[in-house]
């Protein structure tokens, strides 16, 4: 059932927004400056292709924020991300919020704060324990007042060997 926060709707995101989806993620990109055209062009196509398969078996769930005329204002996602059995983390899928992104003439109206809430909300009702994300520097701000924490992550990148996306 869709709730209604301050005129603005909140409703599942089902296939047939995966234009939306897509068009979301790559304004996200270019938001936090990464990407060429033809790279951006590329990462949509692989991301239509995941986010269409991710929607069918139930491990990305999305939501849209709309305007009571039915304008988006902005949308978010949770991806069930695989993950390994440890002794912290009973749970084999941790919820990842990713693809956050605000239409600019809707931005600094709680959008965001929306969807936070609403992924959150529904990760406590689906018995997880814990959120992931990675956030740019404009975000960080907006995923502290929720009490989330900044972890350390280290990254090797390699040249050379590339392998294609469709291997990953």
């Amino acid at each position: 059932m869709p709730r209604k926060s301050l005129g603005f709707r909140i409703r599942r995101a089902t296939e047939r927004d995966l234009d939306l989806l897509v068009h979301q993620r790559r304004g996200m990109w270019q938001d936090i400056g990464i990407g060429e055209q033809s790279s951006l062009d590329e990462a949509d196509r692989d991301y239509r292709k995941w986010a269409k398969s991710a929607l069918e078996n139930g491990s990305l769930v999305g939501w849209i924020v709309e305007t009571p005329e039915r304008i988006i204002a902005g949308g978010g996602c949770l991806w069930l991300r695989p993950e390994q059995p440890r002794p912290d983390l009973k749970e084999l899928a941790v919820p990842y919020l990713l693809s956050m992104f605000t239409e600019p003439e809707f931005r600094r109206k709680r959008v965001a704060s929306r969807i936070v809430e609403e992924a959150i909300e529904w990760c406590k009702r689906n018995g997880y324990r814990r959120v992931l994300l990675h956030a740019s520097k404009k975000g960080r701000g907006l995923y502290r007042k929720y009490g989330f924490t900044r972890t350390w992550e280290m990254r090797l990148e390699l040249s050379g060997g590339k392998r294609k996306r469709s291997q990953r």
